[in-house]
């Protein structure tokens, strides 16, 4: 986890060496532990504002930096991890979605196997069920840029534009109708794609209380675990003694 100039040098490169260098000495350590035991090579570093002696997350620098050390792992043959496709914001808002979603189209074109940063607020310190429900909707879209742009039966072209000349429209064309769900992501609830009357006429709904009632539905069929009701309580026991450890008298409602 080096910090750009605080412990690390406050050069990107200088910053991806003492990575590599600290990767290396875990990837040494777990293998010596367990040999031949699976490992993700990644971490979480960042750059260092010292405006306000904070780590941001949410900068593009250090997305620059999760992105080029997945590249490292990549040439060392390993799968890579990255705190990426988070905020640096206190709460769902504009620029949550811009630092998630720059985030999530970096990550995902860098190739990084797994990203550890949907639903993230606040510098990786708190989870939004809220944001959770949106960032569901940038991982679709990114999801759909990687599969790019293919042909689907559209060679030879003439045909399909003399239909659309016939017929003054395509939208029950076969060919639409048999390639519509794949070539278009249709995203849920929690995005906005109406007209302003439609928008008007549904309450005026931002995109926090469309998460919000997105959460409350899914929270609604949500199905409980099968988990053993002794392994439960285990669980929550171990919970209840980390937080207070740390000052908390009990745990959150709904997380019991």
């Amino acid at each position: 986890m080096p910090l750009t100039g605080f412990v690390a040098p406050v050069t990107l490169v200088g910053s991806l060496i003492q990575q590599t260098a600290e990767n290396l000495s875990g990837v040494v350590i777990s293998q010596l532990a367990s040999p031949g035991h699976p490992l993700l090579y990644g971490g979480s570093p960042a750059i260092f504002d010292v405006r306000f002696e904070t780590t941001p997350m949410g900068a593009v620098e250090t997305m620059m930096l999760d992105c080029a050390n997945s590249e490292i792992g990549h040439r060392l043959g390993l799968p890579t991890q990255g705190y990426i496709a988070l905020s640096d914001a206190k709460q769902l808002d504009a620029q949550a979605g811009l630092e998630t979603g720059v985030g999530a189209v970096l990550a995902a074109l860098s190739g990084i196997n797994s990203i550890s940063g949907p639903g993230m607020l606040d510098f990786e310190s708190c989870q939004s069920l809220e944001k959770l429900v949106v960032d569901n909707e940038i991982c679709g879209m990114t999801c759909r840029l990687l599969e790019g742009i293919e042909p689907r039966e559209d060679f030879p072209a003439l045909p399909i534009f003399q239909e659309l000349l016939r017929e003054k429209h395509l939208l029950i064309a076969d060919h639409t109708r048999r390639y519509l769900r794949q070539e278009i992501t249709f995203p849920g609830a929690v995005i906005d794609r109406a007209h302003r009357d439609r928008w008007l006429q549904q309450g005026r709904l931002t995109l926090r209380e469309r998460a919000a009632r997105e959460v409350a539905r899914l929270v609604e069929k949500y199905t409980p675990s099968r988990l053993p009701g002794e392994a439960k309580a285990e669980l929550t026991r171990l919970m209840e003694c980390e937080a207070r450890r740390h000052g908390m008298e009990a745990l959150p409602p709904g997380e019991e």
